[in-house]
């Protein structure tokens, strides 16, 4: 089916991205060309990405259950590891985004809601491990699907990144609140799941209870529907949002109370 929301805000967006040579914050500068303009591969890239054509080759079947929000009901999904990673996973591009924004602004305290197959926990972890040691740092995933979970903690285990990822398995509803009780406070938060409306609102909400001046929210899809764009417009009016950057696939949100209060679209194709 096509999707006519995302087609039409893809174009839109394409034409209203702000060039990079007129930009005239100095914090949104230095965020494009440090973690968002293309750069060269590393060693961490490469091993993550030779993982991905594995995955992407592996007819192992597997189960997924998704809860949904709030709800007792299960869908359940039959896929193969192969249509998992080719539909699912994390692109090339937006992972290594996100592994930059964590090296760059020295993230260690991190949640991700949505494991997947792993393949954005990796990019993260694996930015963990290059500025900190296991103990120094807070990084917990969360999945819903027991299977998928699994597949995700053996790709861990391959890449020597166990060390740094915590993982959950369950509805978030459920296992969010209790993970946050271990939180003194969060530097970053991944949301990868359960692209709805009042679910997407109710973590941003549980989110900033722990977030500081410094701290990042990442949302993905922000454009897949037209209840995830409701939500996006409405966590960039909040009054504690000051920075926003609408990268079309993903959203980032910053509370830096020193900058003015701005929304920035900028293009990661």
């Amino acid at each position: 089916m096509i999707n006519i929301h995302f087609i039409k805000h893809f174009i839109k967006h394409y034409w209203s991205a702000t060039r990079i040579d007129v930009l005239h914050s100095p914090f949104i500068f230095d965020l494009y060309n440090i973690c968002i303009k293309p750069k060269k591969t590393n060693a961490d890239f490469i091993a993550i990405e030779n993982l991905r054509v594995q995955l992407k080759n592996d007819n192992r079947i597997i189960t997924q259950k998704d809860l949904g929000a709030g709800s007792n009901i299960s869908n359940t999904k039959q896929k193969t590891i192969k249509q998992f990673a080719t539909q699912h996973a994390k692109s090339k591009r937006l992972a290594q985004i996100i592994y930059r924004l964590i090296e760059h602004y020295r993230f260690k305290n991190i949640i991700e809601l949505g494991t997947s197959l792993g393949m954005s926990a990796c990019y993260e972890a694996a930015a963990l491990k290059k500025n900190f040691t296991s103990p120094e740092i807070q990084f917990t995933t969360i999945e819903g699907a027991e299977e998928i979970a699994q597949v995700a903690s053996e790709n861990f285990k391959q890449l020597n990144l166990e060390k740094y990822i915590t993982q959950h398995t369950g509805n978030f509803d459920d296992v969010l609140p209790e993970i946050l009780k271990n939180y003194q406070q969060i530097d970053m938060a991944f949301v990868d799941g359960n692209h709805r409306y009042e679910p997407t609102i109710k973590y941003f909400h549980q989110f900033i209870s722990k977030t500081h001046n410094e701290s990042m929210l990442i949302f993905d899809d922000i454009y897949w529907s037209e209840e995830m764009t409701k939500a996006w417009e409405e966590i960039k009016q909040h009054p504690q949002v000051k920075v926003t950057v609408d990268l079309f696939f993903i959203g980032l949100v910053f509370f830096r109370k020193e900058q003015v209060k701005e929304h920035f679209i900028l293009r990661v194709f």
